[in-house]
């Protein structure tokens, strides 16, 4: 544990200062550096139809425009170039991806040529002018449409759209549905997000032929990995390519790794021996970015009549698109390992069959899988409650895993660290006056108002902190911490910054340790050649793992101020006190040493202290007084926590408004409250788009419907409430720091939370189903059905690509109709 205690959390953003004052730089402000040519511009030529064979292609027109340097083909850039990797699956069907497409574009806004010239607006006026052969061919779009035997086939060597089907399994699910006194049946939704960051991908790189280096400048998650996909595709070592991440306008998972058009940048700067810029525009995003969620989840679940969940079954359509990005299978296979939640579930069953279409591939979004498996769970325990007639919070109290119980290992494979998702549901409801609001909610249904209030409760865990798969021979994740010469600290740190507040929790960290305040340590991050190493900033981990690199890194200088001190001093380290910069010995007045004076003599005599030795990622010590310091997780850690939402339902017009939102969360031990405010409120507000506006829509053809954001709905600061937040904290033992992590509690949290809420104000009109995101024409169209007795909430059975065994219950067979 910490040897010194923390800052209170009081300082705000320090990296905020630069985007204020209009200083700081994001990749389009960038220019190359002194000496290199100014960079050319690319732009990307993208297939109109979701499925179609390319027969040819015409460059004459774009390469006669003035400023066009050249216009290439795919098959020309990424011909020989290596595929695409991906997170392997048992059985995966594994397209051969290249970073462009060859031969045939399968989705709208699949890449096919590029242009490059020395203005971005000579190379937009190119790329319209490239004219592209298409033999246009029959598309799927809907994933489970793309599962049935009659489907376009998106790969023909495959014979069939199932990439995969995985399945996973724990404890007698026979044996918990004989038991059971009532079956619940769901079909769920999670639909497909545009992931939306304000900044797109960007990247500009810069090739020396003089020195042989790649230089790069990427809005990323993760430069290491970054750089290590480079180095695959183009050829180069390594230790030739340095990256650097400047100001990144929001990235939420889908900037962990490359989809393709970065590749080709890079390589184009390689080949023409100049400096290339691309900058994806707002239509391209909404085209070409990867997507988030897209899951159908049938669920059945084996209940008590007390309510007590004995088993759950789980067969999803993962929603792949056109090939498979390098986390597109992981993020519905992971949904797999958070089934059991919070609740004692004695079995569990999933099976989860991939489908690929003619659409952009999903991959991760903030969550990555674990907002799914919150939102079936959720979904279930309501649902349990409305048809036995139970309390919601009463029902998620009857199948808590107690406190004592950590750790706790859970039929999903997995092993809790810690919790205490009882005292989180009561802080909720306490903070909310849940009491009082059931109170108003029979008084507002006594009196027939149109205006229906509903409460929506969500208790959910996720996954966090678990590091993920390292290079061989490298790191998860390292820090370098030193002492300079004038007394002050420098952090040097892996992580790839995305605006989360790293540097004021790392600087936190370093100034808790050695006595200071935290405006005497600088820190720096974003750039591989620091040393320093990352596997990137994603999942939750920065905290656990990237944090506790710099605490222990931070503890190991201490150790080795304090060893020094001692030595010079002549005195016991036990007698030694470090604060305000100074090393004393306690009791003899005016016998101390400062920090910077320490540093110096180190600089002038390195033998005064044992020689670092050297590191995995680049082979070299570290000099002065400074350490090194790698970690490696004890385990995943599991955040957790519940959230309530009040909305009123307007059934006459549809519109939902959330009258009040608590968010309760337990990240483990806090840092900053601040900081872990703003990461519950930015996810929040990605949460309820989700339920409320947000979904990519395609037609029956592939088309794109929702291609700019007049047609795909972000909500707007007038359409996110204001938050009651609060925090507990049950430490996790897997890191120094006892941290889970924060930063998907609002996505996770929710979507649930507020469809429960208005599930909840529609129960009165028999309304027991509502997919996101629930806009007011989908709310009023079903109430009205409801009142009219025009509703038909029977639930469909699952795809027969399922394998079903004898054991298992059949699930009713028709649909769901809203005329």
């Amino acid at each position: 544990m910490l040897e010194t205690s923390l800052p209170a959390g009081t300082e705000r953003r320090r990296e905020d200062i630069g985007l204020i004052t209009g200083t700081s730089g994001y990749t389009d402000d960038l220019a190359t550096e002194a000496g290199r040519p100014t960079p050319l511009h690319m732009a990307v030529v993208r297939s109109p139809y979701a499925h179609a064979e390319i027969i040819g292609m015409q460059l004459d027109a774009a390469q006669a425009v003035p400023g066009v340097v050249g216009a290439f083909s795919s098959a020309e850039l990424v011909g020989q170039m290596r595929t695409m990797d991906t997170f392997p699956v048992p059985g995966l069907k594994k397209p051969a991806r290249r970073p462009l497409a060859l031969g045939r574009a399968r989705y709208v806004g699949d890449p096919v040529a590029v242009v490059l010239a020395e203005t971005r607006y000579s190379a937009v006026d190119a790329r319209d002018l490239i004219e592209v052969d298409y033999a246009p061919l029959q598309a799927v779009a809907d994933p489970e449409a793309a599962l049935g035997p009659e489907a376009a086939v998106v790969y023909e060597e495959f014979g069939t759209n199932l990439a995969f089907l995985h399945e996973s399994s724990g404890g007698d699910l026979a044996e918990a549905f004989r038991e059971a006194d009532q079956i619940v049946r769901l079909r769920l939704v999670n639909q497909r997000l545009a992931p939306s960051s304000i900044e797109g991908r960007a990247c500009l790189f810069d090739y020396d032929p003089a020195t042989g280096m790649l230089t790069g400048w990427v809005s990323s998650q993760a430069i290491f990995r970054a750089r290590e996909m480079l180095s695959s595709f183009l050829g180069l070592d390594r230790s030739r390519i340095h990256l650097k991440v400047p100001e990144v306008g929001g990235a939420f998972g889908v900037k962990t790794g490359f989809v393709g058009e970065e590749i080709v940048a890079a390589a184009l700067a390689i080949r023409l021996e100049r400096p290339v810029k691309w900058i994806e525009g707002r239509s391209e995003n909404l085209q070409a970015q990867t997507q988030g969620r897209g899951q159908i989840n049938y669920v059945e679940a084996a209940v008590k009549s007390d309510g007590q969940l004995l088993g759950l079954r789980v067969r999803s359509v993962a929603d792949l698109g056109a090939f498979l990005a390098p986390v597109t299978a992981m993020v519905p296979t992971g949904t797999s390992r958070m089934l059991a939640g919070p609740y004692r579930i004695k079995a569990f069953s999933s099976q989860v069959a991939g489908a690929l279409n003619n659409k952009v591939p999903t991959a991760a979004y903030r969550g990555a899988g674990r907002p799914e498996a919150a939102y079936i769970l959720e979904r279930t325990m309501d649902r349990i409650a409305r048809e036995l007639g139970l309390d919601p919070a009463e029902v998620r109290r009857r199948n808590f895993i107690p406190a004592e119980a950590f750790p706790y290992d859970a039929p999903t494979g997995v092993q809790y660290d810690s919790g205490n998702y009882e005292l989180a549901l009561d802080r909720a409801l306490e903070l909310a006056d849940y009491t009082g609001l059931r109170a108003t909610q029979q008084t507002r249904r006594a009196e027939g108002s149109s205006k229906m209030l509903g409460i929506g409760l969500s208790s959910y865990i996720e996954i966090a902190g678990g590091g993920g798969t390292p290079l061989p021979g490298m790191p998860q994740e390292a820090a370098t911490v030193r002492v300079r010469s004038d007394g002050t600290i420098l952090v040097q740190s892996g992580v790839a910054h995305n605006g989360q507040g790293h540097f004021t929790a790392f600087a936190g960290i370093a100034a808790g340790v050695f006595g200071l305040s935290a405006g005497q340590v600088e820190v720096q991050m974003g750039d591989t050649a620091l040393p320093a190493y990352g596997i990137g900033t994603f999942g939750s981990r920065t905290t656990p793992i990237a944090a506790s690199t710099i605490l222990l890194a931070a503890q190991a200088v201490r150790a080795k101020v304090l060893g020094l001190a001692a030595r010079l001093l002549e005195a016991a380290e036990a007698d030694l006190v470090l604060e305000a910069g100074r090393v004393s010995v306690r009791g003899v007045p005016g016998c101390s040493i400062e920090l910077g004076e320490l540093a110096r003599r180190v600089e002038a005599q390195p033998d005064l202290i044992d020689r670092e030795p050297p590191n995995p990622v680049n082979g070299r010590s570290i000099e002065g007084l400074a350490a090194w310091r790698d970690f490696v997780p004890g385990g995943a850690t599991f955040p957790s926590g519940t959230h309530l939402a009040v909305v009123e339902v307007d059934t006459e017009t549809g519109d939902i408004a959330i009258l009040k939102y608590v968010a309760v969360d337990d990240c483990g031990r806090v840092l900053n409250h601040y900081l872990a405010d703003a990461q519950v409120h930015g996810g929040l507000a990605q949460g309820i788009g989700q339920a409320l506006y947000e979904e990519v829509v395609y037609d029956g053809t592939g088309q794109l419907i929702s291609g700019t954001l007049m047609d795909y709905t972000l909500p707007t600061a007038e359409q996110v409430p204001v938050f009651l937040t609060d925090s507990l904290e049950t430490p996790s033992p897997h890191n120094p720091l006892g941290a889970k992590g924060v930063g998907e509690a609002g996505c996770t949290g929710g979507p649930p939370a507020i469809v429960n809420a208005v599930l909840d104000a529609l129960a009165p009109l028999g309304i027991q189903a509502i997919d996101m995101p629930l806009r007011p024409e989908k709310i009023w169209q079903i109430v009205q059905a409801a009142r009219a007795g025009r509703l038909d909430q029977t639930i469909p059975a699952p795809p027969p690509v399922f394998p079903q065994s004898e054991a298992e219950q059949p699930a009713p067979p028709a649909t769901f109709v809203f005329e």
